[in-house]
């Protein structure tokens, strides 16, 4: 049995936004610590990821750098910063805002050091299985220490920075596409590097971000803060500024006291200078600025002085709960993951809900009895070994997603689903013993009842695959029609998709024909990653099958081959294909192929993309 497979659906962008003078970055609310002359913009990092198969992937990104057309080289990246490109989800996190000398930057170059690197797959079944530093591997067979990757920018669309301009070039450290993990030996997998960073300028559709740091300053007639940059689990530095306005939809948890609009910009007011805060928040292009969300400050922060884990509870028994997948921020300032560790809570245990606890999806303040199985926490406490006494500390219930089909139309506003994964973490990790209010009332995730409230379930009928975001019910009240509140729901049939396939022997024909607006994928090789990936959820293709991927916009796309480390963007579909197939002529093989950005239709089987990556070799 072939057991090798280009792994994981995920990937990890980094987003720098670029080329501000010091009036246009006010106005976004992004500036340096130090003055900005005519002569530069600012430049600021950040991160994000789309859950995959890596349960683990943390790396130090060493530096990054930027190249002008005329070879002058930038240095983008001032600290050395520990990066899990597996843990982020959904939005972006800053890293970094410097200045940099105007101009036409044409490359980017991401350094990478792995001396130290936690890799853990998933092996199937949602159990960890840690990667051996000498299991990590290029594609020549040689241990991965350290590694550089670089991006050449379309000549036709370069990274401009200069005065009054304000510029955004997304890039993107595709996990799926870079790395081929072999399992044939399941206690010890080989994960073989072949870096494919991918670089779009100026996309049209920014994630949200997540900001770090110490509080520098709040402006309530403004109806802003500002923020010290300090990511991930740094405990000193300087990154720069960046600011947030608030209105009244954004919710506030300080010193873990829930608050709303401007209550809460008042309460935040009220914190002296460099308490911790976190900040969530969308970016308006039109306006240039970002409006914050959701904001934690002081002891609600996981970087002060309880140990923090971050994962899904799997099983309760009484008052202990066993928490996988966790993410864990030591008091020290260190991270690390843990697959599972077991937290103790007591009636003594503060528990607060991610939004606001009056709001529409809490029918009641939460207590210890809010904490089910398959709910998503965050716990602090205290860690010893692989427990943690939470019993004088806080749970706070965050959203959690359900991924999985429709068993049927829904009966009213109840929807019965097939469950696959709780927050990407297979099913089978669930023991739901106890959830229900009498013995054959426990929730069976065959069967998994969500309360849907007034979502519109317009077009729900079996085998719809469905995204849905909310609560778990209370543990030991889950009822037959009541396993879960839903807040979301949505049907993923037209959500943005992403095709990945993996040619682990490698392809001299990866593609059964190009067409004017596309290329037909060969599958017949396929190693055991050909899949749909469609909001989390995943349709498995057959090798059979003969996709055909469409360019969304053939004169303004992202089309990327990789070889060997080094990557060559091209924005129109036309030349890709031209250098596609010379490469391929020349004798290269393809290793991997990436789409996303579109919709799949299940019928003819076509994905609809605005991002193609090609790995070669």
């Amino acid at each position: 049995m072939n057991r090798l497979r280009s792994f994981g659906n995920g990937r990890a962008l980094l987003r720098l936004l670029s080329a501000f003078t010091l009036g246009a970055a006010v106005a976004l609310g992004l500036y340096a610590c130090k003055k900005i002359t005519d002569e530069e913009g600012v430049v600021g990092i950040s991160l994000t990821d789309t859950a995959g198969d890596f349960l683990s992937y943390t790396v130090d990104v060493t530096s990054l750098t930027l190249t002008k057309a005329d070879d002058t080289v930038v240095q983008a990246l001032p600290l050395r910063t520990r990066v899990d490109f597996a843990r982020l989800v959904d939005l972006t996190e800053f890293v970094t805002a410097v200045t940099i000398p105007s101009g036409n930057y044409v490359k980017a170059t991401l350094n990478l050091d792995y001396t130290n690197a936690d890799i853990q797959v998933d092996d199937g079944t949602g159990v960890p299985v840690p990667v051996p530093p000498a299991n990590i591997r290029d594609s020549q067979g040689v241990q991965v220490t350290t590694l550089s990757m670089s991006v050449k920018l379309d000549p036709a669309r370069p990274l401009v920075i200069a005065p009054l301009v304000s510029s955004l070039i997304d890039l993107d450290f595709n996990l799926a596409a870079s790395n081929l993990v072999d399992m044939s030996a399941p206690a010890s997998p080989i994960v073989t590097v072949s870096p494919l960073l991918v670089a779009d300028v100026n996309l049209d559709s920014p994630k949200p971000h997540r900001i770090r740091g110490p509080l520098d300053g709040v402006d309530t007639q403004a109806g802003s803060f500002t923020l010290i940059l300090r990511p991930f689990n740094l405990l000193q530095g300087d990154f720069g500024r960046v600011s947030f306005f608030t209105d009244g939809n954004t919710t506030f948890e300080i010193n873990q006291t829930s608050l709303q609009g401007s209550a809460g910009l008042a309460a935040l007011a009220q914190q002296s200078r460099l308490t911790a805060v976190v900040a969530v928040g969308t970016f308006d292009p039109a306006a240039r600025r970002f409006t914050a969300t959701e904001v934690l400050a002081g002891s609600s922060v996981s970087f002060g002085t309880s140990d923090v884990l971050t994962g899904n509870v799997t099983a309760r028994i009484g008052n202990t709960l066993t928490v996988r997948g966790a993410e864990l921020f030591r008091s020290d300032g260190t991270l690390s993951f843990q697959n599972t560790v077991s937290v103790t809570v007591a009636s003594t245990t503060k528990v607060v809900s991610q939004k606001n606890p009056s709001g529409p999806q809490i029918a009641i303040v939460p207590d210890i009895g809010s904490i089910s199985v398959g709910q998503r926490v965050t716990v602090f406490g205290t860690l010893n070994g692989t427990s943690m006494d939470a019993s004088t500390g806080l749970v706070r219930l965050l959203v959690t997603q359900l991924n999985g089909h429709a068993n049927g139309v829904p009966a009213g506003n109840t929807l019965a689903m097939t469950l696959d994964r709780i927050d990407g973490r297979p099913i089978g990790l669930f023991d739901f013993s106890g959830t229900g209010t009498a013995p054959g009332t426990d929730a069976v995730p065959t069967s998994y009842q969500v309360a849907t409230g007034t979502l519109d379930l317009t077009g729900v009928v079996a085998t719809t695959p469905l995204k849905v975001r909310g609560f778990v019910q209370r543990f030991g009240a889950a009822t037959v029609t009541d396993d879960f509140n839903a807040i979301t729901l949505i049907d993923v049939t037209n959500a943005a998709a992403t095709l990945v396939v993996g040619w682990p022997s490698l392809e001299a024909a990866p593609f059964n024909s190009y067409t004017t607006s596309g290329m037909v994928v060969n599958l017949t090789n396929a190693g055991l990653l050909h899949h749909v990936f469609r909001g989390g959820v995943a349709t498995t293709l057959l090798v059979s099958d003969t996709p055909t991927v469409q360019a969304l916009n053939l004169a303004r796309g992202v089309f990327v081959i990789g070889i060997g480390g080094t990557v060559q963007v091209y924005t129109q579909l036309g030349a890709y294909q031209t250098a596609l197939r010379a490469d391929l002529a020349a004798g290269l093989k393809a290793r991997s192929f990436v789409a996303s950005g579109g919709t799949y239709v299940d019928a003819t089987k076509t994905l609809t993309s605005s991002l193609m990556a090609t790995a070669l070799q």
